[in-house]
């Protein structure tokens, strides 16, 4: 797999999980889960803007609830739930459901092997490991608000997980992309074919072909349709009939 394809679907996938974020932001709550139920419901506050803003509210809905389910799952790493919360069966779904959903699909499409499917996973991880770690360090760079912001994230951050913003992002995006990457060699091992394989089986039918096709023909000595020897002066082979 070259560079340039292994860019294309590590965008893909950045897509692809982008997407399944929002899923355990609005179907499993993914807020509360992650903060013990201190925020509850947030999935639908934002589902009832469209009520309430007419006409934008739901557009608002469809682009911060994916944004903030994506920012909760770079954010929490998966050891973080089994040392803090080893009960919350839901929060460790709702944590690496994303990563296994997106690293399925991605790789459901692009990987052939299991060595595709591990590698396609890891884009995915590291493409977001470079923009989170982009973000963090050229956002105080930002006149006035920019330290500010940046402050606020990072006191957040260490707030809910007790890592520093660094840590807890580059720890939560390894572990989810390694644990995507199991599904996604998974994947690429289903599809598999081992090279030479489609050409034997080509050969086999060629073969088998030619076979059919082939006419029973006669030697000096034995009938080539059953193998019967012949006997001299006659028109007909004596075992199966053919004519001579």
């Amino acid at each position: 797999m070259g560079f340039g394809r292994v860019l294309w679907t590590g965008i893909v996938g950045m897509i692809f999980l982008l997407l399944t974020s929002w899923i355990s932001f609005q179907f499993l709550d993914l807020t509360s889960s992650v903060t013990g139920g201190l925020i509850q419901n947030l999935n639908v506050g934002l589902a009832s803007l469209g009520a309430l803003i007419p006409g934008i509210g739901n557009i608002i809905a469809l682009i911060v609830g994916p944004i903030l389910g994506l920012f909760l799952i770079l954010i929490f790493p998966i050891h973080w739930c089994l040392m803090y919360r080893p009960d919350d069966v839901l929060l460790l779904i709702s944590v690496t459901l994303p990563w296994i959903l997106a690293c399925s699909m991605i790789c459901g499409i692009n990987a052939k092997t299991p060595g595709k499917g591990i590698r396609t996973s890891l884009a995915i991880g590291i493409g977001y490991l470079i923009l989170a770690l982009l973000v963090y360090f050229l956002l105080p760079m930002i006149p006035m608000v920019g330290p500010l912001i940046g402050g606020i994230i990072d006191g957040a951050v260490t707030g809910l997980t007790d890592l520093p913003y660094v840590l807890a992002v580059s720890t939560a995006i390894l572990e989810g992309c390694l644990v995507g990457a199991v599904f996604g060699g998974f994947i690429g091992s289903l599809k598999y074919k081992p090279a030479g394989s489609e050409g034997k089986q080509k050969s086999k039918k060629t073969k088998a072909k030619e076979e059919d096709d082939k006419e029973p023909s006669l030697d000096d000595a034995h009938c080539t349709n059953c193998g019967a020897k012949l006997v001299a002066d006659n028109d007909f082979c004596t075992n199966c009939g053919m004519k001579l």
